[in-house]
């Protein structure tokens, strides 16, 4: 068997150890700031903080120029968001839409379901007539 071997851990040096934390006084500390209650120093001009520029905030993407002011959203759309996320589903099922690899908006959605189902449900004389209505609302819009 091997032998265990035994180690002396007995010091024969005394070394004082010094205190790490320093108990607190309770003598209150003094801080000098220079010209800390000085306020008729010339460090702040007031012009200086009229003048100054709001920051300007840069629009992403391509501006969607809008030749015909009939053409332009000038109203917020208020539906409820079911209608919302019907439509975002049914979007991705319009043959219309196929090529486009961009956001489709909102107007470009309705026109578009509007104009299919002028197509494809109404007859011919009815088609027609309402063309005609439409064409004649069109001119009447304010330009």
């Amino acid at each position: 068997m091997a032998q265990k071997r035994q180690f002396n851990f007995v010091s024969e040096k005394k070394e004082k150890i010094d205190q790490l934390v320093k108990k607190p006084t309770n003598e209150p500390k003094e801080v000098n700031i220079n010209g800390a209650y000085n306020f008729s120093s010339g460090q702040y001009k007031t012009n200086d903080l009229n003048t100054t520029n709001p920051p300007t905030r840069k629009k992403q993407g391509r501006p969607i120029v809008v030749t015909d002011p009939r053409y332009k959203v000038s109203r917020p759309k208020k539906i409820a968001p079911a209608l919302e996320s019907k439509l975002a589903c049914l979007q991705s099922y319009m043959t219309e839409f196929a090529d486009e690899n961009k956001r489709i908006s909102f107007n470009k959605l309705v026109d578009t379901l509007a104009d299919s189902y002028i197509e494809t449900k109404l007859g011919a004389d009815i088609k027609k007539s309402l063309k005609e209505k439409i064409e004649k609302e069109f001119r009447n819009l304010k330009v």
